[in-house]
């Protein structure tokens, strides 16, 4: 039977990922989770003892999956800096369950316990550690990662989140070009 298990904990995961997309934290219940999977809810307790337990184990395997897209764009010569951080949030608006740990993190926190407020810091701090690294490379000073960091969140994660449509990469690298931040020091 142990078998079984990190099957059937995978498939509640899977499950509960979309529901979280879908309906946030709080509309999301266990008794959803249950009905969803089409598991016993016992089944879902014995690998989850909580909600947050299984919100936890999300963001945890999100920011594994990140990590790995991170370090592999990392060792990417060949893109220019503004593709390379285009290409990071645009991975991340393209992930509903990514999508979904920040509109938690931003709308839902208060509901939160502290361990899962510090899960979902952790997961937005590596996209923003990933993008200062791309830009130190690039060798850009502090003030213009911190401007262009800025832009491509407010621009890309902030619009998507808002249900706007965010700009091209195009429309993004002539912004900064607008504002000097293209050229490297």
């Amino acid at each position: 039977m142990a078998r079984g298990r990190p099957s059937k904990k995978q498939h509640i995961i899977a499950v509960a990922s979309q529901l979280f997309a879908k309906y946030g934290y709080q509309g999301t219940s266990i008794d959803l989770v249950v009905r969803e999977a089409q598991v016993s809810k016992p089944t879902v307790y014995n690998n989850f003892p909580s909600k947050q337990a299984l919100l936890q184990e999300l963001i945890s395997e999100q920011t594994v999956l990140a990590q790995a897209l991170y370090q592999q764009l990392l060792t990417t010569d060949t893109l220019h800096f503004s593709e390379k951080i285009h290409h990071l949030y645009q991975q991340l608006i393209d992930n509903p369950v990514a999508l979904a740990i920040y509109k938690i993190h931003y709308g839902e926190s208060h509901k939160l316990e502290e361990s899962s407020v510090l899960l979902c810091r952790q997961f937005e701090l590596q996209l923003t550690q990933c993008c200062e690294q791309i830009l130190i490379e690039a060798k850009h000073n502090a003030a213009q990662r911190l401007a262009i960091i800025s832009i491509y969140k407010n621009c890309l994660l902030n619009c998507t989140l808002s249900a706007q449509i965010p700009p091209s990469a195009a429309e993004l690298k002539l912004h900064l070009q607008v504002l000097g931040l293209t050229v490297v020091n």
